[in-house]
């Protein structure tokens, strides 16, 4: 890179300062409280279905009416605009949402009386604020903005950097020749004897031929390059060819968002920003959400909501009919309108010819809708790293001086390496592995000998493995993982059904074809079905510790017409035979993990039955054996020793490190709420030097710390319990509910299970957990717990009372990976030479980083590069963006895997590291070192997890309860791809 060329930030994020809205105004109305209450009133009049007519309209007529800056708070605690909007406008609108939740027509709500509670929302005087009002930082103090700049400062932030255009370049290698070797690392011949060469990359550069790209502002905050299409009609091939297959109509659009939050002892708020890749949906009946383009200039792309009718959507009709009225131009909604209905005719048809509905995605016009969740498409997720720095790069051109960047220091700490890095070796032993076929690197299983000591160390003797199969091939699979596991023992062979055959001392495996077992049915009586094998699992033999590792396959059951997803997602449990044959060993005290036998069918094509990879290529396997032995809580000296390797590993290894994890529950099918889940483990060193790491859990419904194991076998045993078993009847109440079980949890991990002396560490999610704690929220971090008045607990372990726990914990690791509350990574260069415009790749760095703050304490931020990145796809978007990107060739499966465009483009994800209520004493770099390395060490994954150990095993409990899909919320199950 030239020496013109600025410096780059470490993240992409930037200090939303009073110069960057310098001179912007906004409009606000703030209504008070009687107002509020009036219209949740009104919003509960109505039915279940039209519970949300009143917002969705208001919004959506508000949009159109003022040209697309303006958002009304859900609950009517605000209502923000770039412009002004008039009282009448207010009174109309209104006056016709309380016609409409009594059933009304829109001819008939136009002549009502004004309301009383449109008159005042109307009446509440439009407040015009200048944004920098709110943005004048206080030293050594949190900022404190209303919650309407958040929404408004993003609009104003993408305006600006709308106006200019976005270079975009790929990054072209730079070579030299360099003599080629043999295998054996000597010099390379040709057949005369001549020295053979070989072009070197030795650094990268930009390519000179620059192009611009425009984004549009639009009415989320965001950014979207609305006239540059990525798909396979957009982008070209290398080789020039066209494209035409059923795919080349599908396409995405770039997308830049901009959204405002807070982080702890920053006196500004920040500005997070981040490049996503918004995928076109072929039809708009099964879409959540359409972006609309305006067709004038300063004006936003739109993005409205679209309302459910029946089981499909479609436009919002009342603020149709409103906006027509008042002789607006709604071409574009009529446009849309239209679509939507003849869509619906291609919907009537098809399920007339009991046929599935086919729609092709239309050319790029001004309506497009979006994808509501990630489905199999002809553009891949992931705009690149490349488009990251890009992006930086535009933001530093527009806003020059006045973009001051949070600073990250790279934290002088290293890693223990894992089993699964790749190892460092001579080129002679390298290639003579690949020539072999052997691995360049380890799976990561435990030793044996660190196997059994965790077993002892549980109080057993043995271990036993019970492999439950169906294929001939899954059995395979699972003797050549368990070879790959135990590599001294005697070869596993072909044993007998039921023989017990020995892996190494104290652990050994008995295979059973269990067919019927394991079968997919809710009227299977498998307690019969057990009975053949129950002597397998030990008998009367308690000084064996069981684990059953057993085969499935995805259940090929489709929804009925008109069938609800709650009711739907109900019958799927109890048909399926994983969630049942899990609930059934849980019952029994046995813990099990499942692997698939069978590929799920794609493009037409039918399931196949998985024949076992190569050797050291079954990563299924590996994972699934891997995840059996967490859920028996067996933790080898990994995590003793990536402790250790702190230069206050001494203390780091002396504390109890205890996750817990909640996670609020949706609606059951029969329309009852449920509890928060509460679960909570506890990662306690060993009493002597050298000793194995053990685990324990605690639930409510135990009410006291158990072995892990002992806990997943007791919490799947049961259904999630109802709220109707607790005293809470508000939402604030309930989450003081769940933070009162935490208190109980701690208490008892402070009275029975801690040591005289020895000291707790609290990891919890941050954002999961932030209407328990207050001392959580970073406007509170410039306060202590006396100045704040809110009657919740200040943090977890500082309940005061007789169930207190009597010693408050030596830190509380809040942790946070919510994408858009976390930095985005800007990958940069390790050197560069202005000189010859020569650096080196682009490179992610996975090492801890320290945000440099005002006040207080630091966080940290943990960026973490994906076991993909490197692999398939990883390394695409280094060099060029998405319009770059080829298409490759349509065709059969491996042709498609090459293909650049469809390849998902892995992202660098982060997580927030951040130690609240330090004890006196207790170092908090220590602490911040000690999660990263709980996190970079796992006990049942191949790379780093997003949490550290304790809060993963934790989570994971409720990810493998039987009853977890049909409860979770939507968007833990299933990926948004409208943003990402």
């Amino acid at each position: 890179m030239s020496d013109s060329t600025p410096t780059l930030p470490c993240a992409l994020t930037l200090r939303c300062t009073p110069e960057l809205v310098q001179g912007q105004k906004v409009y606000v109305r703030i209504f008070p409280r009687s107002v509020r209450d009036e219209w949740e009133k009104l919003k509960g009049d109505g039915d279940d279905e039209k519970n949300n007519l009143p917002y969705s309209t208001a919004l959506t007529y508000l949009k159109f009416k003022t040209g697309g800056y303006v958002h009304l708070d859900r609950y009517l605690n605000f209502l923000v605009s770039l412009e002004k909007i008039d009282d009448d406008v207010l009174r109309h609108v209104f006056r016709c949402i309380v016609g409409y939740s009594k059933g009304l027509s829109t001819d008939q709500a136009i002549l009502l009386d004004v309301p009383p509670v449109a008159d005042a929302i109307a009446s509440t005087p439009e407040q015009e604020f200048e944004m920098t009002r709110f943005l004048k930082p206080v030293p050594n103090r949190q900022p404190k903005c209303p919650d309407w700049m958040y929404v408004a400062v993003p609009w104003v932030i993408s305006k600006k950097l709308a106006a200019q255009k976005f270079t975009i370049y790929d990054l072209v290698p730079i070579t030299e020749q360099v003599p080629a070797k043999e295998k054996d690392g000597s010099l390379k011949l040709d057949t005369d004897g001549v020295q053979v060469f070989k072009n070197r990359t030795i650094g990268w550069k930009a390519n000179p031929n620059k192009r611009e790209v425009t984004y549009l502002p639009d009415s989320r905050g965001g950014l979207i390059a609305w006239d540059h299409p990525i798909g396979r009609k957009y982008n070209i091939r290398d080789d020039g060819t066209a494209v035409n297959d059923a795919a080349a109509a599908q396409y995405a659009m770039s997308r830049l968002s901009v959204v405002m939050k807070t982080e702890p002892n920053i006196v500004h708020p920040v500005i997070f920003l981040d490049a996503h890749v918004t995928r076109v949906h072929s039809n708009m009946v099964f879409a959540k959400s359409t972006n609309i383009y305006q067709g004038s200039d300063g004006l936003p792309i739109l993005h409205t909501e679209l309302v459910r009718s029946g089981s499909v959507r479609e436009v919002n009709q009342r603020a149709l009919e409103l906006l027509a009225r008042d002789e607006m131009d709604v071409s574009l909604l009529h446009d849309l309108q239209t679509r939507v209905t003849k869509e619906q005719a291609v919907l009537e048809k098809a399920a007339a010819n009991g046929e599935f509905p086919s729609f092709i995605t239309p050319d790029a016009g001004a309506i497009r809708p979006l994808m509501p969740k990630n489905d199999n498409f002809a553009v891949g997720t992931g705009p690149g790293t490349l488009h990251l720095r890009l992006l930086a790069e535009h933001v530093t051109k527009v806003l020059g001086e006045r973009a001051s960047w949070v600073g990250f220091a790279v934290e002088p700490m290293t890693f223990e390496p894992r089993p699964t890095d790749k190892q460092k070796m001579p080129p002679q032993e390298r290639a003579r592995r690949i020539e072999a076929g052997e691995l360049l690197h380890t799976i990561g299983f435990p030793s044996p000998e660190e196997i059994t000591a965790s077993v002892n160390a549980q109080g057993f003797d043995h271990l036993r493995i019970v492999c439950l199969w169906y294929r001939h091939s899954t059995r395979l699979r699972m003797i050549n993982a368990l070879s790959l596991a135990f590599p001294d023992s005697p070869p596993i062979g072909d044993p007998e059904s039921g023989e017990k055959v020995l892996l190494a001392p104290g652990i050994n495996v008995v295979f059973r074809k269990a067919e019927r077992f394991l079968a997919h049915g809710d009227d299977i009586n498998r307690t019969v079905e057990f009975k053949s094998f129950e002597d397998d699992f030990a008998g009367s033999d308690s000084n064996v510790m069981v684990a059953a590792w057993c085969e499935t396959e995805i259940p090929d059951l489709k929804k009925k017409e008109g069938e609800k997803r709650n009711a739907f997602l109900l019958r799927k449990e109890r048909y399926d035979g994983k969630f049942q044959v899990r609930r059934f060993l849980a019952k029994k005290d046995f813990v099990c993990q499942f692997m698939k036998g069978m590929k799920p069918g794609s493009f037409g094509n039918p399931s196949r039955e998985i024949s076992p990879p190569m050797p050291g290529k079954d990563h299924a396997a590996y994972m699934a054996l891997l995840d059996l032995y967490r859920s028996l809580g067996i933790i080898d000296q990994r995590l003793a020793r990536a402790i250790a390797k702190d230069k206050k590993g001494r203390e780091a290894g002396g504390l109890v490190y205890c996750g817990i994890h909640v996670r609020r529950q949706a609606k059951t099918v029969d329309d009852k709420h449920t509890k928060r889940i509460v679960l909570a483990t506890a990662l306690f060193p060993p009493e002597e030097e050298g000793g194995a790491w053990t685990m324990r859990a605690w639930t409510p419904l135990i009410g006291a710390w158990v072995p892990y194991r002992q806990a997943i076998t007791a919490f799947h045993a049961s259904d999630y319990a109802l709220h109707v078993d607790g005293k809470g009847e508000t939402d604030k109440e309930r989450w003081a509910e769940a933070a009162a079980h935490v208190e109980d949890a701690l208490a008892s991990l402070v009275r029975d299970e801690l040591e005289p002396g020895m000291g707790y560490v609290v990891m919890i999610d941050g954002h999961a957990c932030r209407r328990m704690w207050t001392g959580l929220h970073n406007e509170n971090q410039s306060h202590q717990e006396e100045d704040i008045t809110d009657p919740r607990t200040w943090l977890p372990g500082y309940g005061k009372g007789r169930n207190a726990p009597r010693k408050k914990p030596s830190a509380v690791i809040r942790m946070n990976v919510a994408p858009d509350e976390v930095p985005q990574y800007v990958p940069v260069a390790r050197e560069s030479d202005p000189d010859t415009e020569k650096e080196s790749i682009l490179f992610a760095s996975a090492k801890l980083h320290r945000a440099e703050v005002d006040f207080g304490n630091p966080f940290w931020i943990l960026f973490n590069i994906p076991r993909n990145y490197q692999a398939k796809g990883g390394d695409l978007g280094k060099t060029i963006t998405r319009w770059d990107a080829d298409p490759g060739k349509a065709g059969d499966e491996g042709e498609r895997e090459t293909n650049e465009l469809k390849t998902p483009w892995w992202a660098i994800t982060a997580t927030e590291i951040y130690p609240v209520g330090v004890a006196n004493g207790v170092d908090q770099t220590m602490l911040a070192r000690a999660t990263a390395r709980l996190c970079h060490q796992t006990i049942a994954w191949s790379d780093r997890s997003r949490y550290p150990v304790p809060l993963h095993a934790a989570k994971q409990m409720d990810l493998d309860h039987p009853q977890y899909r049909r409860s979770a919320p939507p968007d833990e199950q299933e990926e948004e791809a409208a943003d990402k």
